[in-house]
């Protein structure tokens, strides 16, 4: 705990490393190829209201945060996992993203659904500007909101409430951390900030923010080509050429697949921070 906010933002700062604007926005560019691949619209799969993001929808529901008449702001919405469920519960809805194709992909599972209150808006947040203000501004597990100063930015826009859903302490995936050794890979900020940094900045700035826990673990398989290339454009990011990578990710995935398919695990715990600005 610290004793006061501009220890703790100095502190967050320094443990982020995440740059000014130009390093972030640069930082995101280099991150478009990733998304690019995950959002793949030849690949959406059916549309569905995901039943954990309802659970956090409801959730905020109950907590009084939200109504069917709110306007929410989804600040790096993605393919619209949070999007689609608060609009199921009849909010209007503007979800903001740097990626087009995850924008196309949330526009047609709307539409599948049958959800017209969903605005898309392709910006990164490093370029909004205060010209509108919402019900309730809400991001998961989205990098730019990354230090004190964007999180007052991102509650400047809200006229009631926010949310924000970060990682928690124990989160892995099970072959990163070892590709990451394998290629000598040490990043040295710029990922996903911890909900700590979130919760005792709102603390400390005289919030009460509510806190809800979550858990999930996921096992899967995937081919042993998708796991290379979506492994290279990854290090990519983190200036590694996939000349360099592709051997190394090539022999780590043949030895640990079966039948050409690699067993996968994901381990996430995160937190729901929410609180009335």
């Amino acid at each position: 705990m610290f004793e006061t906010l501009d220890a703790c933002a100095e502190a967050w700062k320094r443990a982020g490393n995440h740059g000014d604007k130009a390093c972030r926005i640069a930082r995101n560019l280099r991150w478009m190829r990733y998304y690019a691949q995950i959002n793949d619209p030849t690949r959406s799969g059916e549309a569905e209201i995901d039943p954990h993001a309802a659970e956090v929808v409801d959730l905020l529901f109950r907590q009084g945060l939200l109504t069917p008449e709110s306007s929410v702001l989804d600040i790096g919405s993605g393919s619209g996992t949070y999007a689609l469920a608060f609009a199921a519960r009849g909010c209007k809805v503007t979800a903001m993203d740097m990626d087009p194709n995850a924008l196309r992909i949330l526009q047609t599972h709307a539409e599948q659904l049958h959800l017209n209150r969903i605005t898309c808006r392709e910006q990164m947040w490093e370029d909004v500007l205060p010209d509108t203000r919402y019900s309730f501004v809400f991001t998961s597990m989205c990098p730019a909101i990354c230090d004190d100063h964007e999180l007052l930015r991102m509650q400047a826009l809200s006229e009631y409430a926010c949310g924000i859903i970060a990682v928690m302490r124990g989160s892995f995936d099970r072959h990163r951390k070892r590709l990451m050794e394998l290629l000598d890979v040490h990043p040295t900020g710029g990922m996903t900030t911890e909900a700590l940094w979130y919760y005792e900045s709102l603390y400390l700035s005289g919030k009460q923010p509510n806190v809800q826990s979550y858990s999930a673990h996921y096992e899967y398989e995937i081919p042993i080509e998708d796991a290379c290339r979506r492994n290279e454009i990854y290090f990519e990011i983190f200036g590694i050429p996939a000349e360099v990578s592709r051997p190394v990710l090539r022999d780590y995935f043949v030895s640990q697949a079966k039948d050409g398919m690699v067993p996968d695990e994901t381990q996430l715990n995160t937190a729901l921070i929410s609180w009335r600005v």
